[in-house]
This record gives C-alpha cells, structure tokens and sequence, in this order.
C-alpha cells in the first residue's frame, strides 16, 4: 500500500447492474440448482441461451463476454467497484416458473448460488485484486426494493462480500454487513483514504421492510452509522470514497415519462428527509467526502453535491432499460484523486444475439471528451453550465448518456431540460424552478 506522498496513478474497474439472469435458458435451472457455483460454467455453456435482446436482463453470454473485454481493457487492475444489482428482475416470479423445487428454502439457496456465480466470475478478472461490491434493490430473497436488515440474504452473502473485499476482520464486518447491507473499509491501494458501502436501497420512496420489522427505520440507522464513520475517518485524517447503489435526487426518467405523476410532479430517488441529512453530511465533511459511485439508472450520468463531493452514474452491463452494454475504468491517483475514466460499450448487442462476434469498443475517455484535466467537482459543474450552454455539448452528452444507443428513447430535445435539471438540484422544489426556468 502507497503512501500519499508517492506519485503513483492506477486504474480501478467500475461495474453496475449487472442483473445475471441464469433463467435465460431455464431447461437448465434445476441442474444448476442442484450444482455449487464452481459448476455453474460448464452446465450454462451447455444450453442454448444467447446474448439478450435490448429490453432484457444479462444472460450468461453477455456477462461472460463483459468479463473478458474487462480483462482485455485492463488486465492489472487495482480493484473493482460494483454499483449494486447483482440479481435479474423478478428474480422469485423466473424461479418460480423454471425451477421444479421452488419452495422458499430452495429459492434461497439459489439466490445464495446466483451471487457466489457472480462472484466468481468478478474474481476471475483480476484474481489478486479487491471486489467492492454494493446492494441494489433487486439483490434480497424478500423481493424488489424488500432488503431484510439481519435477514437471510444479508447472512447468506456476509462472508462471500466481506472474502471478495479483503477485509481482514471478518466478525466487525459479518456484524455490519448483516445489519444494513453496508460496510467501511480501507481503500484497497491508498494509505489514508477509505471506501464507505451504502445499502441506500433504504433511502428509497419504494423500500419497505415486508419480511421484517415495518416499524423499524432502517434508514435513519444508517445515515447516523454513516455520520460516524465519516467522523471516524475524519479523525484519522482519512478522506473518504463513497459506494452505494441509488443516488440522491430526481428520477429524471421516471418524472419525464411517468403517465402518473405525483403531486409535485417530480419522482424522487430518496426520501426528502434521507436526502436531506445527506447533503448536510456531505456540507459538514466537505473536506472529507470526495467521489460518490452509484448506479441504478443504467447509465451515464452525475448529480452535483457540494464543492467537493459528486455522485456518478454507471451504465449498466443489462441492456435492460435499452442503452448499450458499458464498463468503465476509471484512474486515479496517490491522494486518492480521480485523474480521468474510459468507458467501454458493446456496439453490436443486436448481431452477438445472432452469432456475430461481440465488439466491446472504446467509447470515450472523460478528459479528452470534455477538454479537462481531472473528475472532480469543480470540473462536473463546467461539464454542467457547458452543457446549458451549448448545443453541441448538451448533444454530446445526451449520446454518451446511453452508453452511445441514439433512439434509446430516454432523452430527447423536448425532455432534456428535465434530464440536465436532475445534474445540480437534488430537491423537488429546486427542481421545478430549474425545469421552469429553460
């Protein structure tokens, strides 16, 4: 581990939403129910099952071939970061169809399998490297948005998270890993810096605890758990890395094309309350707090914070919402700052699902693309005003948003000032104003 004073540059591999679907060929669900995960590869190599349509969950060619173009793009990577949702959607409904034994206890176990498969196959993309992985909504045997605190799923995966981040005290991060789904860690490379996991699925409008305690509130555990490792971190004079699934603020898609809009007419992706004490953490620890990593949207994005602090949206390796396939890898430096990111998409998603060799291409590097030196927040809120301020940016933009899918539906230029609004108001009020003022 490097010292903040040597000059030093590496590159981390950032992954989200995944959504592995083992049902894709489901003649062979009851064969790997019935396998451990070290099996898993052979029995679904197989069957038939090919690169998914657009609109789909990842079948278990497209997650094989992301693994390997991750491999090829950078063989020595230094860790991995991945944004939640490991799961396909309606992981339960899938099971339930395909699987002869479906009962809760087997459906449990096959859950258990589904994220051991997932992985193993992470680890195979750099073997000696950290795996830091993070909740998404979908990844709970309870059910979408249903993530049970000290439930069977977070029993289940305590020790195969805490194996694949290298944690060396295993009791301190079982204990809270199985509480809320989240955890702090030493960054993998860097003295003096630290990765903070945040189950937020408990921020969301949509989480309610169905298979435990409904009166409990497990969100406001975790902002006060947050605040105190922040704290901690700041008395070691540690900055701090934050990774977690959904991001604060707006639902752009959601408030843009919603046929049911709600009162305010803005769709929300934490509950004001959460959101609120969140972005006062992040004032208070301005000097702390850097980069936050998210996913759940399945694309390219970023929400502004603070001077200092900045979320950014991954694209996801499910074509599911119908964006291109995407990983990034992202560098940073020895006082744990990020220097620049590239993107990689699969261009041909359609041909691979008819045989076609698949073509995973270098979309865009960040510094290039925006003529800047560094990923930091002074520099995301240049990319935003540009982008209010020239077409030619906003339409740029608009591109790489979807992983470079152009008819991907999501922005258009009679929605994207509800998109670009999103970026710098996290809040419904600010939102509207923003919206209102194009």
């Amino acid at each position: 581990m490097l010292s903040a004073g040597q000059s030093f540059a590496a590159e981390l591999l950032w992954l989200s939403d995944i959504h592995f679907d083992p049902f894709a060929d489901p003649t062979l669900v009851d064969k790997l129910a019935a396998a451990e995960p070290a099996e898993w590869v052979a029995i679904l190599a197989s069957g038939s099952a090919k690169f998914p349509a657009f609109g789909h969950d990842s079948s278990w060619p497209l997650l094989s071939s992301a693994i390997e173009a991750s491999k090829e793009a950078q063989p020595n990577i230094a860790f991995t970061i991945v944004t939640g949702d490991l799961l396909a959607h309606h992981f339960r409904e899938q099971f339930n169809a395909a699987a002869t034994v479906h009962d809760d206890a087997a459906f449990r176990g096959f859950v258990r399998k589904s994220i051991e498969f997932t992985g193993l196959q992470l680890k195979r993309i750099s073997p000696s490297a950290p795996v830091i992985i993070a909740l998404g909504n979908n990844d709970d045997v309870c059910g979408d948005y249903f993530i049970q605190p000290n439930g069977p799923f977070l029993r289940d995966s305590a020790k195969l998270v805490g194996n694949l981040a290298g944690v060396a005290d295993s009791d301190t991060f079982s204990t809270t890993w199985t509480a809320s789904g989240s955890y702090s860690v030493p960054h993998p490379t860097l003295r003096k810096q630290r990765i903070i996991v945040l189950n937020t699925v408990f921020f969301s409008p949509r989480y309610r605890n169905s298979c435990g305690d409904d009166s409990a509130d497990p969100g406001e555990n975790l902002l006060a758990w947050l605040a105190s490792q922040i704290a901690e971190a700041q008395s070691r004079r540690e900055k701090v890395w934050l990774v977690y699934h959904i991001p604060p603020g707006v639902d752009a898609f959601a408030t843009s094309h919603t046929k049911q809009p709600s009162p305010e007419g803005v769709t929300v992706l934490w509950k004001d309350s959460y959101t609120r004490k969140f972005a006062s953490l992040m004032e208070q620890y301005s000097g702390v707090v850097g980069p936050n990593f998210a996913g759940h949207i399945h694309v390219d994005d970023f929400r502004l914070l603070d001077r200092a602090a900045f979320v950014m949206t991954e694209p996801a390796v499910s074509p599911n919402i119908g964006q291109n396939p995407a990983f990034r890898l992202v560098r940073f430096n020895s006082r744990g700052q990020l220097t620049d990111q590239s993107t990689y998409y699969l261009k041909n998603l359609t041909e691979a699902g008819t045989g076609v060799a698949p073509v995973w291409q270098l979309e865009y590097r960040f510094g290039a693309e925006w003529r800047t030196r560094g990923m930091n927040a002074a520099n995301y809120r240049k990319l935003y005003r540009k982008m209010g301020e020239s077409s030619e940016t906003s339409s740029r933009w608009t591109l790489l948003y979807s992983a470079s899918k152009p008819g991907n539906g999501s922005v258009t230029p009679a929605n994207f000032r509800q998109f670009y609004c999103a970026i710098g108001n996290l809040f419904a009020a600010e939102y509207r104003g923003c919206v209102a003022a194009k």
